[in-house]
This record gives structure tokens, C-alpha cells and sequence, in this order.
């Protein structure tokens, strides 16, 4: 037997195992040869135990929220609040267009009647300033363009005020009855004195309340020094004019005593703007004011008397209803209901639909920003330091 023989046929003759197997690199089997399996050869696996697939990932919702940093935090909050007081800031927008324009009124119906027969009530209360001239303004213009508006009830409950502010009522509420040619009563309530009753004076009638101190015609101008107690205290203030102004620019101020030079121009100015006052009140009140003489005396700055003759009511005093009636300075007494009624009257009204028109809040008013966030500014500074000369009737 040869070699090839054996490699063919490796039992031996006789079928059985013939000697140890042979060496050297071995053929692989024949596909389709007996024992073996049929299709591709099986590669021998590796070591270690059997494969998976990797398990899939959670949706993100399964995750937690991830934590914000502190400054992160607030500025989403402050970009919340943004997008809030923008929504507010163009809700109230649209509000004041529909109301009419930035003049738009609130109004509350005090008695019902025809709707084309208004008398409109309006008041005026504490301290005559600016915004007060103001806000009265857009009043006007409100019965200016509502022809249903037939009369005016203006309630006054004011000590007064700013002599411009004031002036500026007064010829607005002539302006109602010479232009618009509606009449305008006026309910005095516990107060209206001095620019109280300057913005009254040009009313076709004017109510006053039985207790009512009105009156105080004349005008004040007041600072405080401070230079004793800055003097106290080692603290000095300097204040330097130009050349040209040096007699009279900052005369009046609180580091410094007047002298009687800038006293005097201070009274001046006081006693002409006094005259202005009392031709108002005896024009207005022409064929119903009643004057009286009296002589006073009284203490001088240096500890001298002086006497004077003053004319009542015209000296700045203040006197109650029924005083004020004797001197003309009332027509008559009575309250809110009253006058409203009188007013009525004046314009024909049978069935008079009575409103109170009021200014409509600011957001931050309405917000209560404006109690609730003091602050000093450049218009309150001004009034702190400036000297005034008021219409305002004060105790002090």
C-alpha cells in the first residue's frame, strides 16, 4: 500500500484505525462528504459568555428636570415678569383707547334720569397743584365733546394752593360757561379757602355746606431758614452769584436770613398778585359783594406796632357759611344735592341724569406703586428747595 493509498484511505484495508493520525496541515473536508454537516464552516467562537444587544435609551421625559443656577433662575423669572407688565401695559392701552383718549373719565351715576341730560360732577380736593390744573383740563375737554352734558357741578374741598394752578381752573371753569356756554355750580364742602375758593369765584352759583370755612383771600410765600442750626452744628452752606445777580439771585433760600431789602420784594410781588385775586372776586362777585372797613394793629418785625386798614373779606380771613353768605362771598347754603338740583335748573333739565366724573388711575397707581414705592426725585426736590407763592390757607 502506498502513501496516497493510506492518505485515501487512512482505516487501512480492513476499515479500522490505522495508527496515529497524520501530521502537517489537513484538507478540509469535502462539502457533502458522509459526517459532515452541509452549509458554510462554523468559525470557532471566542472565549467569555454570549453577546446582547444594548438595552434603549429612556424617553427624556423619564429624566429629572435638571437644576437651574441661581442666575439662571432669575432671569427667567425677570423675562416672565417682563412679558406680564407687557401684556398689562397694552391691555390698558386698549382700555384708554376705547374710554376715549388719554383724557378718559371714570363715571358713577349718583341719580338716574335722561341720558342726554347729564349734569356732570366733578371735584377738586387737598392741595391745588399742576396735576390738579391738569386732570381739570381733561375734565373740560370731556364736556367739551359730550353734547349730553348740560351742566357742571364742580365740588371744591381744597385749603388751595399754587397760584398758576389755581388760575388755571379758575379761567377753565370760565371757559365752560363763556365758551361752551353750560352753567357750573359749585358745592363747597369742609374746606375751600384761598385757591379753594379762587377756582370757585367763576361759577354762576356757589353752595356752600353749613360748616364750611372758606374764605382766606390773600396769598403767602414760606421757606424755612436753617442757618441757626447749621451754625449749631459746625456746617456751613455756600452759595456764590454771578456778579450781576449777587443783590438778588438766591435772596430767598434756607441757608441764609432774608434781609429786610429781599423781604420787601417778596411782599411786593405777595401784594400784586393779591390785587389780581381781588379784582377776580369783586368782578365775579359784582352786585353781591359786601365789603367793610376795620383797623387793625399789628406787631412789626423790629417789636414796633403798626395799624393798618384792612377791607373784609377781601384781608385773608376765614369765615364760615353763613358769614360767608352775609358778605356775598356765598349765594347759598346747602350740600352736593343741592347745588347738583341748582344746576339742573340752570340748564332746563327736566329729568336730569346726575354723574361724578373722576380721572382714571394710572397702572401703577392701581398697582399701588405710588404708596408703596416712595421716592425722591428731581420735581420733589424742587419743591423742597423752592420757594413758593401760595394761594393755601395753613395754620402755621
Amino acid at each position: 500500500m502506498t502513501a496516497e493509498d493510506n492518505w485515501a484511505n487512512p482505516a487501512g484495508p480492513s476499515g479500522s484505525q490505522a495508527g496515529p493520525p497524520a501530521t502537517g496541515p489537513q484538507p478540509p473536508p469535502l462539502a457533502g462528504s458522509p459526517g459532515t454537516p452541509a452549509g458554510p464552516p462554523r468559525l470557532p467562537s471566542s472565549a467569555g459568555p454570549p453577546q446582547t444587544a444594548a438595552p434603549a435609551a429612556p424617553p427624556w421625559w423619564a429624566y429629572p428636570p435638571r437644576r437651574r443656577s441661581l442666575g439662571a433662575r432669575i432671569l427667567l423669572y425677570a423675562m416672565t415678569l417682563l412679558f406680564i407688565l407687557s401684556v398689562v401695559l397694552n391691555i390698558e392701552l386698549l382700555i384708554l383707547m376705547a374710554a376715549g383718549g388719554a383724557h378718559g373719565m371714570s363715571t358713577t351715576v349718583l341719580q338716574e334720569g335722561k341720558g342726554d341730560q347729564i349734569v356732570a360732577v366733578y371735584s377738586i380736593e387737598d392741595v391745588i397743584d399742576g396735576s390738579s390744573a391738569d386732570h381739570f383740563r381733561d375734565f373740560f375737554r370731556t364736556v367739551k365733546e359730550d353734547e349730553d352734558i348740560k351742566a357742571v357741578v364742580l365740588r371744591v374741598n381744597s385749603p388751595g394752593g399754587g397760584v398758576s394752578a389755581s388760575d388755571r381752573i379758575y379761567r377753565t371753569v370760565r371757559g365752560i360757561r363763556a365758551d361752551l356756554g353750560k352753567p357750573v355750580v359749585v358745592s363747597m364742602g369742609a374746606v375751600a379757602a384761598s385757591g379753594g375758593y379762587y377756582v370757585s369765584a367763576g361759577a354762576n352759583v356757589i353752595y356752600a355746606e353749613p360748616h364750611t370755612m372758606t374764605g382766606s383771600i390773600g396769598v403767602i410765600a414760606a421757606w424755612p431758614v436753617f442757618k441757626g442750626l447749621m451754625d449749631k452744628h459746625g456746617v456751613e452752606f455756600v452759595t456764590i452769584r454771578s456778579s450781576q445777580a449777587r443783590a438778588w439771585k438766591a435772596g430767598e433760600n434756607y441757608w441764609e436770613t432774608p434781609d429786610e431789602r429781599v423781604r420787601a420784594n417778596v411782599r411786593d410781588m405777595l401784594d400784586e398778585v393779591h390785587s389780581k385775586f381781588e379784582d377776580i372776586v369783586r368782578t365775579e362777585r359784582a352786585g353781591k359783594l359786601t365789603t367793610r372797613q376795620e383797623r387793625v394793629t399789628l406787631a412789626g418785625a423790629d417789636g414796633k406796632t403798626v395799624t393798618l386798614t384792612e377791607t373784609e373779606p377781601l384781608n385773608g380771613k376765614v369765615y364760615l357759611a353763613e358769614e360767608a353768605v352775609e358778605l356775598g362771598l356765598v349765594d347759598k347754603i346747602g350740600y352736593l344735592e343741592e347745588a347738583a338740583q341748582e344746576a339742573a335748573g340752570l340748564a332746563s333739565l327736566k329729568s336730569p341724569k346726575i354723574m361724578e366724573y373722576s380721572r382714571k388711575p394710572s397702572l401703577w397707581e392701581r398697582l399701588g406703586a405710588s404708596s408703596s414705592l416712595p421716592s425722591v426725585d428731581a420735581r420733589t426736590i424742587d419743591r423742597l428747595t423752592t420757594p413758593r407763592v401760595m394761594m393755601l390757607w395753613r395754620t402755621d
